[in-house]
């Protein structure tokens, strides 16, 4: 009888441990991300879209781990993880390092969601969709974070130069099939009628 009780306090002591959340987030990391599911509800909810916002969740990859400069993906729900999240946006740590940086990369990659991105049918137009969500993003930082027209150019504007500058470098490779950075540089320059120097 007293082998089942402490056999019973064992397992109860093991489900209370595995019921705590593994803290993955420092407390200024835990910040942003509370920052960022603030805005992304408010800019889901400006656009009619139901439910949770992607989760942001920091990715093992040894690629995107690996890499100096702020990077991150969004990919849809698949199977049971996250379960009730539309999809998830993977980051390395490099993007919480900056409440602009956050802001910046975290738009961008909730825009790729809010337009419909995860669906399959940027397999064979990546390009065309990186620049769909840099422009999106301009929106989303206005309507989420509350930045100003020309605040949000300029940050999303001096984010992609980050990129473009990081590459040159050689501190960073461009993602697999999105194009050329400075390309994307330009052409988001281009839809809000300013110059662009990859240089």
């Amino acid at each position: 009888m007293a082998l089942r009780r402490v056999a019973l306090v064992v397992v109860a002591l093991g489900l209370t441990a595995c019921a705590r959340p593994v803290k993955s987030f420092t407390d200024l990391e835990q910040a942003r991300i509370d920052e960022y599911e603030r805005a992304a509800r408010q800019v889901l909810q400006s656009r009619g879209i139901e439910g949770p916002p992607p989760a942001v969740r920091v990715s093992s990859d040894p690629a995107l781990s690996a890499m100096a400069r702020p990077a991150a993906y969004f990919t849809p729900r698949t199977g049971f993880s996250d379960l009730g999240r539309p999809g998830r946006i993977m980051i390395n740590r490099a993007v919480l390092t900056d409440d602009l940086i956050t802001e910046a990369v975290l738009s961008h990659e909730l825009a790729h969601f809010v337009l419909g991105h995860g669906d399959g049918r940027c397999q064979s137009r990546r390009h065309e969709c990186e620049v769909e969500a840099h422009v999106a993003s301009v929106e989303i930082l206005m309507t989420g974070w509350d930045l100003e027209y020309s605040d949000a150019v300029r940050l999303q504007y001096a984010y992609l130069k980050s990129v473009v500058l990081a590459v040159r470098r050689e501190e960073a490779t461009p993602s697999s099939g999105a194009g050329d950075p400075c390309r994307e540089l330009e052409e988001f320059a281009t839809r809000f009628q300013t110059s662009a120097a990859c240089e």
